[in-house]
C-alpha cells in the first residue's frame, strides 16, 4: 500500500547521524555542543584557510559572526594541525565533540578539511544552502571520530566534449565532490564531438573544433541540434578552476583523448589525418577521427599541445586516452605502413604501442606521469610508471597490477554513471544496468588477493560520466551522479568490511537526501514498486517516509496529482502512472501500472538505403521492441522507410519511434511521417521530435512512411518497429 508519510527535513538529523561516507571509527557520547553568537573558530598555523571555509558556511546559515582567532579557549571550535602527535594515515583526522567545544586535529590540511566536511554533516542540512527555516537547533552531538580514507585516489571523470558545462557548473560539481570527500577531478577535455581547452599555438582547435552545427566543421550530435552548439575553456578559466579545486583539496587530471576519439582535432587540422581513403566507423560511430602515427610532424604538434595544457595543471598526472582506436586508416596509410616497415612491426596495432611510447616520452619530459585507458597495455610493454586506467573490467586492472603498473579502477559495469539505473530510464546499458545497490556492491579489489606491494599499486577508484545521453532532460547529469556518487565516495573512503548496503541505503534516503537538496543537487529519487494481480494495483513506496502520487489517464504524475493511499481496483492498469516525490520538487522515474500490449499485424518493409553488416530489415517487422537496424551510410533528403500492412488496419494510435531502443541515440533528426489509405498516395502527419512521433490514423490505413529531410548529420541512423495500439 502507498504511504502518506511526508519527508521530514530536520527530525531525522537530530536522532540519526547518517554520515556519508561512513567514518572508520565513531563513538557516541552523552550531550551535545551548541553553536551560539559567541562561538569562535580557533586555528593553528596552517589551518587558516580551512577555518575560513568553515566560518563562511556557518555564517551563511546561522548569521552568527564566528570570528577566527589564533588563541584557543574553552568553548571554541578548534582546528589544529599536529603533524608530530597523531597516528593517522594521509588525509586522516580526529573529530572530538563535547559540551565544552569541538576539536578537529590532523597531520595535514586535507585531513582538517575532511574533518570539517564531517562536522558540517552533523549540523542541520540547511548549513549547505545558507537558507535556514528558523527551526534549526545549531548543535552537534557529543562524539569522537577517528577517520581516514581507504584509497588515496577518489575521483569523478566528467566528459565535457559531448555536452559542454560552463565554469560555474564545474565549480558546483567540485563543491559537491568535496562535500563527499572525493579528491580527484578527471576532466575529459577533448573527444570527437568537441575540443574544450584553449591552445594558443593552434587556435583552430577551439575556433573550429569547439563547435557543432549545420555550418560547422563538426556536425550536430548528441542532441545539440543544427544550431551552433559548444564552447571551450580559456586558459585563464582553466587556471581559475584549478585554483578553486585546490582550495577544496581536489586535484585535476586533464585528458586529451589520443590517438582515436580525435575528430574535433582532425576536423580543425585535417593534415594530421592519415593519407587514406578509409572511412570506416569507430565503435562510437565516428570516422576520420584518428591521428596518423606515421607523420613525424604530428608528434611535434602533440608535444606543443600537451606542453600548453600541462602548464595549466600542477598535479602529477596527464591522461592521454588511448581507447577504442579504429586502426582502419593505418592499414592503408603510406606513412603508417612505412613506419611499420622501418620499425619491424608485425601487425597494425603495434602502431598503437609505438604511439603510446612516444606520448610517454613527451609527458615524462614535462615532469608528469602518464595515465591511459587500459588498451595502452595491449600488445607491448610500456613504462612501469605509466598509470593504467581500468575501464573494461576489474580483471583488466588486476592484470595491470600484476604487470607492475599503478592503476585507477573505473570499470564500466559498476562505475559508468551514464548507464541506466533501471531498464526504463534514459541512459546506456551496454555495460550494465547500474542502480545504487549495484555500484555500492563494487569492491575495487574484486576477488583478487593482492600482496602488500601490489596493494600499493591500486591508487583508488573513480566514477565516470560520459555525455552522449546527457542533453536532456534538464540537469540530467546531476540525476545520473547522485546518489550513485555517494556510493562511490563510500567505496573510496570506508573500509570494505564496514560497508553494508542496507545501512548505506537508509542513511542516504533518511537524511542525506535532505543534505543534497540543500546543496542544490537535482538528485534521483527512487521509484515505487508496482504490481498488478487479481484486478488490483498494489503500490509500495521505496521507503516509509516517501510520497507516491499517481494518475489514471496515461499522463505522468505532477506535484498536483493525488497521493496514493491504498490499493487501486481497475481493469485497465496500463492507464495508471506512479512516481515518488521528494518535497514535490524532485520526481522519481514514472512507473506504469502494467505494460501496454501492442498489436503485431503482418507487415512488409522497404528501405531506400543499405543497412550495416549483420542488420536485416526483418528486424523492423518482428514487433520485438528490442530489435532495430542501423543504416549503412549517412542518410540524405528523400531516403525513406516504408511499412506496408498486409491488410487495411484500424487502430486508435500509431507511434513511430527511431533510434536505438530505450536509448534514443542515432534517431531521425529531420524527417516526416505520412500514411496512405491506398498504398500510393501519402498524407503527412508531422515531423519528428527527438526521433519520435505519434498520430491517430483514419480507418483502413495501408502504409506508414518515414521520409528523411535534409538535416540528418549522423553517419548512421537507427530504426525500430512501429508501435500499433
Amino acid at each position: 500500500m502507498c504511504s502518506v508519510c511526508l519527508f521530514s527535513t530536520m527530525a531525522f538529523a537530530q536522532n540519526h547521524l547518517d554520515l556519508v561516507p561512513l567514518p572508520v571509527q565513531l563513538m557516541r557520547e552523552e550531550g551535545s555542543y551548541l553553536f551560539t553568537k559567541e562561538t569562535r573558530i580557533a586555528v593553528s598555523v596552517g589551518a587558516e584557510e580551512t577555518g575560513a571555509h568553515l566560518a563562511q558556511k556557518l555564517r551563511d546559515a546561522t548569521k552568527y559572526p564566528f570570528p577566527i582567532v589564533k588563541q584557543k579557549r574553552l568553548g571554541d571550535v578548534v582546528l589544529e594541525l599536529s603533524p608530530q602527535n597523531l597516528d593517522l594515515p594521509k588525509e586522516g583526522y580526529m573529530l572530538v565533540v563535547n559540551r565544552e567545544g569541538v576539536t578537529i586535529t590532523a597531520k595535514e590540511t586535507s585531513g582538517l578539511f575532511y574533518g570539517v566536511q564531517t562536522l558540517l554533516q552533523l549540523l542541520p542540512p540547511t548549513i549547505y544552502s545558507g537558507h535556514p527555516t528558523g527551526w534549526e537547533a545549531w548543535s552537534v552531538p557529543a562524539l569522537t571520530i577517528k577517520d581516514y580514507p581507504r584509497f588515496g585516489h577518489r575521483g569523478l571523470m566528467l566528459d565535457v566534449s559531448r555536452q559542454f558545462y560552463d565554469v560555474a557548473t564545474v565549480k558546483k560539481y567540485l563543491d559537491w565532490m568535496a562535500a563527499h570527500k572525493l579528491n580527484v577531478f578527471h576532466w575529459h577535455l577533448t573527444d570527437d564531438n568537441g575540443w574544450r581547452v584553449e591552445i594558443k599555438r593552434y587556435p583552430k582547435l577551439t575556433q573550429l573544433g569547439a563547435w557543432r552545427g549545420a555550418n560547422e566543421v563538426l556536425p550536430p550530435s548528441y542532441g545539440s541540434g543544427s544550431e551552433r552548439y559548444g564552447g571551450f575553456y580559456t586558459q585563464k578559466e582553466i587556471r581559475e578552476v584549478v585554483a578553486y579545486a585546490q582550495k577544496l583539496h581536489i586535484n585535476i587530471i586533464p585528458e586529451v583523448d589520443l590517438p582515436g576519439h580525435a575528430k574535433a582535432a582532425t576536423a580543425s587540422y585535417p593534415e594530421i589525418l592519415c593519407q587514406s581513403e578509409d572511412v570506416s566507423l569507430s565503435v562510437n560511430g565516428e570516422n576520420l577521427n584518428l591521428w596518423c602515427v606515421g607523420r613525424e610532424a604530428n608528434y611535434k604538434m602533440l608535444e606543443n599541445i600537451i606542453t600548453e595544457i600541462a602548464q595549466l595543471f600542477p598535479w602529477d598526472y596527464f591522461h592521454i586516452g588511448g581507447d577504442e582506436v579504429n586502426p582502419g586508416p593505418w592499414r592503408t596509410c603510406p606513412h603508417c605502413q612505412a613506419l611499420m616497415q622501418r620499425e619491424g612491426m608485425a601487425q597494425v596495432m603495434d602502431l598503437q604501442v609505438y604511439f603510446v611510447k612516444r606520448m610517454e616520452k613527451i609527458v615524462e619530459k614535462l615532469g608528469k606521469k602518464m595515465v591511459g585507458w587500459d588498451e595502452i597495455i595491449d600488445g607491448g610493454a610500456i613504462d612501469k610508471k605509466t598509470v593504467v586506467h581500468a575501464w573494461r573490467s576489474v580483471d583488466r586492472g588486476i592484470n595491470a597490477i600484476r604487470k607492475g603498473h599503478p592503476i585507477i579502477m573505473q570499470p564500466g559495469p559498476y562505475t559508468y554513471l551514464d548507464m541506466k539505473q533501471t531498464p526504463q530510464e534514459r541512459g546506456h546499458s551496454w555495460a550494465a544496468i547500474i542502480g545504487l545497490e549495484r555500484i555500492y556492491s563494487f569492491d575495487p579489489t574484486g576477488t583478487a588477493q593482492l600482496t602488500p606491494e601490489e596493494s600499493k599499486l591500486l591508487l583508488g577508484v573513480q566514477a565516470g560520466l560520459w555525455g552522449e545521453l546527457l542533453d536532456r532532460p534538464a540537469r540530467i547529469a546531476e540525476y545520473q551522479l547522485y546518489p550513485r556518487l555517494c556510493a562511490l565516495a563510500e567505496i573510496g573512503w570506508t573500509p570494505q568490511e564496514q560497508r553494508i548496503w542496507d545501512d548505506f541505503n537508509v542513511r542516504v534516503n533518511r537524511t542525506h537526501f535532505d543534505r543534497m537538496y540543500e546543496m542544490g543537487i537535482a538528485f534521483r529519487v527512487p521509484p515505487p514498486s508496482v504490481t498488478y494481480s487479481n484486478g488490483m494495483l498494489v503500490v509500495t513506496p521505496p521507503f516509509d517516509w516517501s510520497v507516491v502520487r499517481f494518475t489514471a489517464d496515461e499522463r505522468d504524475p505532477t506535484p498536483f496529482s493525488p497521493v496514493c493511499h491504498y490499493p487501486i481496483i481497475t481493469k485497465e492498469p496500463w492507464k495508471y502512472r506512479f512516481a515518488t516525490f521528494y518535497r514535490d520538487k524532485y520526481m522519481s522515474p514514472v512507473i506504469a501500472g502494467a505494460q501496454k500490449v501492442y498489436r503485431s499485424p503482418a507487415t512488409t518493409v522497404e528501405l531506400s538505403f543499405p543497412l550495416r553488416p549483420r542488420n536485416v530489415s526483418a528486424s523492423l517487422v518482428d514487433y520485438n521492441p528490442q530489435t532495430y537496424v542501423r543504416s549503412g551510410r549517412q542518410l540524405v533528403e528523400g531516403d525513406f522507410v516504408l511499412f506496408r500492412f498486409d491488410e487495411p488496419l484500424d487502430t486508435p494510435k500509431i507511434s513511430v519511434v527511431t533510434g536505438i531502443p530505450s536509448i534514443n541515440l542515432f534517431y531521425v533528426e529531420d524527417g516526416t511521417v505520412s500514411y496512405s489509405l491506398d498504398g500510393e498516395t501519402f498524407i503527412d502527419v508531422g515531423t519528428f521530435v527527438y526521433g519520435a512521433l505519434s498520430f491517430t490514423p483514419p480507418k483502413g490505413i495501408k502504409a506508414v512512411k518515414i521520409t528523411m529531410g535534409p538535416n540528418n548529420y549522423s553517419v548512421q541512423t537507427s530504426f525500430m518497429d512501429l508501435f500499433i495500439e
